[in-house]
């Protein structure tokens, strides 16, 4: 008695087998002793590969057992499209995406299966757990009702909402990476410019204190002419980060230091990372050495010798 077949295209890897395993793996007690269903493998042309679950009489009763043999099978069939077939799937949509080169596709496909899958990304195994529960309820209903499953058209035919979710993700992770690729060419063209300035001062002290808010001073901790600066010398930004960053950048390429310490209890922070990346060797980060304790507390109205 056949409860149903499934054809998926012929490869020259293990996909049948992965299937089968995968099924024999779902249906458990069903197909061993006493056996009630009976999975079969084999070719139905050059370019098919088939599996064919059949009831086996008297001891399989479909009244019975025909939920439990849909559901297992859908759960084998999920499975087997998350782990064979989703990474395809995305690496065919990220093709048709114009704004990319094909040396970039790999980049993408990575991090949109991270995304999908993230082995330590707990929102990737959550949304992983959730595709899978929507592919079973649809493989389930499809499964009760007819008997051949042709996976590449069930999926390109039945299943649009989960190529829906991947092209989302595919768009996201390109946004992210084009994003990403336009920041690092900026960055780029800001090294450029630091590279064939001339020196204008020997150091300058970016006093981060705190937020938003910076203070540039010379290496004898004075506040740094007007004529140095872009806007000003202390950079108070209520904005987003990036105009923050900008407003920062400017000034510190205008002034040109040989040497930049930066003063900070967020070393961690956007800001003090791109001014790494920008000034590379000329950078040093001290987080609250005794001469920037002396600042700092001075700035706050208190008393502190320098030498202290």
């Amino acid at each position: 008695m056949e409860l149903f077949t499934i054809i998926i295209p012929r490869a020259d890897n293990h996909e049948p087998q992965q299937l089968n395993g995968l099924l024999q793996q779902e249906l458990g007690d069903l197909h061993t002793h006493p056996q009630a269903v009976l999975i079969e493998e084999g070719g139905q042309s050059s370019s098919l590969d088939w599996i064919t679950c059949r009831g086996v009489l008297p001891g399989f009763q479909l009244s019975n057992q025909g939920e439990q043999v849909w559901q297992s099978a859908a759960q084998a069939v999920a499975e087997y499209v998350l782990t064979v077939k989703e990474e395809p799937l995305v690496r065919s949509i990220i093709r048709k995406v114009k704004q990319l080169d094909d040396s970039e596709h790999d980049k993408i496909q990575d991090y949109c299966m991270h995304l999908l899958n993230g082995a330590e990304d707990i929102g990737g195994r959550e949304s992983r757990h959730r595709r899978k529960a929507k592919l079973v309820r649809m493989i389930q209903a499809y499964l009760s009702e007819h008997t051949t499953l042709h996976l590449d058209g069930f999926i390109r035919f039945r299943l649009e909402s989960y190529l829906s979710e991947l092209r989302e993700v595919v768009e996201y992770a390109v946004d992210e990476f084009i994003l990403e690729r336009q920041y690092q060419e900026f960055i780029s063209l800001l090294k450029y410019f630091v590279y064939i300035q001339d020196t204008k001062i020997p150091l300058a002290h970016l006093m981060h204190k705190g937020g938003h808010e910076f203070e540039l001073m010379n290496e004898k901790w004075e506040p740094l002419e007007p004529v140095h600066v872009v806007e000003g010398m202390i950079v108070e930004m209520l904005d987003g980060d990036m105009e923050m960053e900008d407003m920062i950048v400017s000034t510190l390429i205008n002034v040109s230091p040989g040497r930049i310490v930066i003063h900070t209890s967020d070393a961690e922070s956007q800001v003090i990372k791109t001014i790494q990346q920008i000034f590379e060797a000329r950078v040093d980060v001290c987080e609250f050495c005794s001469s920037c304790q002396a600042f700092f507390v001075a700035d706050k109205g208190l008393t502190l010798d320098l030498a202290d």
